[in-house]
């Protein structure tokens, strides 16, 4: 369950990333001529201009956004499993309670998609800790 979990962590911040990537690619030479090095940033939402609020959109719905640590959360999830070390349980916790919350706050949304990635790695660290010959690295 563990490297299913990790599994589709990196798929789904893949699929985040080519889904919301088609919308942010007209964006990208302004990033490339770092239009988005402003002080409006600053400034109330509704004060600044409408580009860069597309802009913005656009930046934290694809590089800036939580895509591409998601991946790298289940290279770890993987990595770690491959080598039998245990994960900690509050990993699954943590990310169960985000995508539910971040669920009830915006629908259509992938957010849902996490919530059977959180529960496998709950349930997958509670089969882990019943398997002695793992390793527990707060032991070792």
């Amino acid at each position: 369950m563990i490297r299913w979990s990790g599994i589709a962590m990196v798929v789904v911040g893949i699929l985040h990333m080519i889904v919301l990537g088609i919308d942010a690619v007209g964006e990208i030479p302004g990033w490339v001529r770092f239009e988005l090095w402003t002080a409006e940033h600053w400034r109330p939402l509704r004060a600044q201009a409408p580009e860069l609020l597309v802009s913005n959109a656009a930046f934290w719905s694809t590089i800036g956004s939580f895509a591409v640590p998601l991946i790298m959360l289940g290279a770890v999830v993987i990595w770690l499993d491959k080598r039998q070390i245990f994960l900690p349980a509050f990993l699954g916790w943590s990310l169960l309670v985000w995508m539910v919350t971040a669920s009830l706050i915006i629908e259509v949304s992938g957010f849902p998609l996490g919530i059977p990635i959180a529960i496998c790695l709950i349930l997958g660290v509670k089969q882990q800790r019943a398997v002695p010959h793992l390793r527990d690295v707060r032991r070792a």
